[in-house]
């Protein structure tokens, strides 16, 4: 096990996990830091974000609460500032941020092409 451990180590390396609070974010960021990373969670609630860096910490490991929504260039400036501030440097990127918003859904028997292309786009700029 220990070979292992070796092998995948990430001892001294910075990860920002964006939407670090969701399930998929969460268990990377929770990962990412069981193999040595400091760990930046980065997510639209604060609440969220902390209580999984909280859990971070509680295992031992290292890592940094961001509130932020992906799709605000201004709030995620503020994040990098802060991480930067903190801990100098990105190492490891895990954009995980991602899902639908209510502008894009449709009642059952409603066709796809029904869809306001105004209410997509903001659910493109999320995923992509």
């Amino acid at each position: 096990m220990e070979f292992l451990k070796e092998l995948f180590s990430l001892e001294g390396q910075v990860a920002l996990v964006t939407g670090g609070t969701g399930v998929l974010g969460g268990a990377m960021a929770q990962g990412l830091a069981q193999a040595g990373a400091k760990v930046a969670v980065l997510g639209r609630r604060r609440e969220q974000a902390q209580a999984r860096v909280d859990a971070i910490i509680a295992a031992g490991g290292d890592a940094l609460a961001l509130p932020a929504d992906v799709l605000d260039r201004s709030q995620l400036e503020a994040a990098r500032a802060t991480l930067l501030e903190t801990w100098g440097r990105l190492d490891i990127l895990v954009n995980a941020a991602g899902g639908n918003l209510p502008s894009a859904t449709l009642p059952p028997g409603e066709s796809f092409f029904n869809l306001p292309v105004e209410g997509m786009e903001p659910v493109i700029a999320l995923n992509l």
